[in-house]
């Protein structure tokens, strides 16, 4: 009897799953090597399509330089300096370096260009040329970081804390993958900060105090000449930033355009071998991105003119509806197995219902789509088209059950399972007293 009820609830239970609930059938994740976090994310939208440890607390190591990178393009682009500024360093342009830490060799009163200190952080991971940056800027190197960390507050960034630019390693600072994406994305909306990131190589012009500087990128999926080899150079990469110390780990954060696809990438502590020459920052970094490219495109999801809605009308005592159609088209990366006719829209108009005709294009409203699982795909504008299609005269409208005729089958196969279960549980009873009156 126990066994027949159990089997009577699954049916149930499988019939409204089917019935109702939503689903879809993920790609399998990607296999990483030794990340202990790991995300890829759509810059445009700023949706992660993968993570693990997305919020784990980690050490940012010279991926820190990021936000240094960010806050002297924002302040050019704000008229607070210039690139061409010529900037000298300080006496405590070194002040809280490591004699093994990685540097341009910049010394105190050398004299560059912002631009060229610009290059140094981001190219050769030049720590001395991040506190310089912060001192020109914001007068010293505390008031900088105090700058950091509001604008890592500013962006959402509540699992990230500063306590300098350059990103040696000190308990006060840390970060979370999430976050460092969430500051990529920020970062690569700045041409200027495009374009660092982006440089496989640069030469720094000879200074009051030193020869030309040749400098090469560490990031290996932008140069084929980095330090890292030359077997992670990826196709579309346009940066961003290398990070490693020996409580960090290997770290990466890469950005990848190809395809009409914008990812960001985010690796932190990951495994990396000096003598065999492989780094599994850049190797679970290529694993993500060739895993995206396999599962995901960038398309199509909703055409212009798409009819996507009804408006309803009442004029001159006449109830009908007039068709309303998106304004423009959703482009948008998805997965390749997705069905856009199984979007879900979320219709949204601007009156109830209407009582004068609409001018032909009238903006009415808007709708927004989304899939399964709630990921959103855009917001389009309704605007009106056609004619309006009026119904034959007839009373006052029935008011609405709220229900859909999917959930209105479900609940009438339910009721009929739980009819069948009933008759079969009293067949089983009467069977069972016929036998032990026997």
């Amino acid at each position: 009897m126990k066994k027949l009820r159990c089997t009577a609830a699954a049916m149930c239970l499988s019939l409204l799953l089917g019935l109702i609930a939503p689903h879809a059938l993920a790609a399998d994740a990607p296999e990483l090597s030794s990340a202990d976090s790991a995300l890829i994310g759509d810059m445009s939208s700023g949706r992660i399509l993968y993570s693990v440890g997305a919020y784990t607390r980690s050490e940012p190591a010279s991926i820190t330089k990021m936000m240094t990178l960010l806050l002297a393009a924002e302040a050019i682009e704000a008229g607070e300096v210039s690139l061409d500024d010529r900037v000298t360093a300080s006496k405590n342009c070194r002040f809280d370096l490591t004699d093994d830490s990685s540097t341009a060799h910049i010394n105190a009163g050398e004299t560059m260009s912002l631009e060229d200190l610009m290059y140094c952080a981001a190219l050769v991971s030049a720590n001395e040329a991040c506190n310089i940056i912060a001192e020109h800027i914001s007068g010293s190197v505390e008031e900088f970081v105090g700058r950091m960390n509001s604008r890592a507050e500013e962006l959402g960034c509540s699992g990230t804390h500063f306590a300098n630019t350059h990103g040696l390693p000190d308990k006060e600072q840390y970060t979370t993958a999430r976050d460092l994406f969430v500051i990529a994305c920020e970062a690569m909306r700045h041409p200027l900060f495009v374009r660092i990131v982006g440089t496989a190589s640069y030469t720094v012009p000879a200074t009051n105090a030193g020869d030309e500087r040749h400098l090469s990128s560490s990031n290996a999926l932008i140069n084929k000449d980095s330090v890292y080899t030359d077997k992670y150079l990826y196709e579309g990469a346009v940066g961003i930033k290398t990070g490693r110390t020996d409580s960090a780990g290997y770290c990466l954060v890469g950005a990848v355009q190809r395809d009409g696809m914008n990812l960001i990438t985010v690796v932190l502590g990951a495994d990396g071998d000096t003598e065999r020459k492989s780094f599994d920052s850049f190797g679970d970094t290529v694993k993500l991105l060739d895993w995206c490219f396999e599962n995901y495109s960038y398309r199509s999801v909703v055409e212009k003119g798409c009819a996507a809605a009804v408006q309803p009308v009442l004029i001159d005592g006449k109830r009908g509806e007039l068709s309303l159609c998106c304004a423009e088209e959703i482009n948008a990366l998805v997965p390749k197995d997705l069905d856009v006719s199984d979007l879900r829209k979320t219709v949204r108009l601007n009156e109830e219902t209407l009582s004068a005709v609409p001018a032909e294009g009238a903006e009415l409203g808007s709708v927004s789509f989304a899939d399964g699982d709630g990921n959103a795909y855009g917001t389009v504008k309704l605007v009106a088209s056609g004619e309006i299609k009026y119904d034959e005269p007839a009373g006052p409208e029935p008011e609405s059950t709220g229900i859909s005729d999917q959930q209105k089958l479900a609940v009438v196969m339910v009721c009929a399972l739980f009819v069948l279960v009933t008759f079969v549980i009293g067949l089983a009873l009467v069977r069972r007293n016929r036998a032990a009156r026997a």
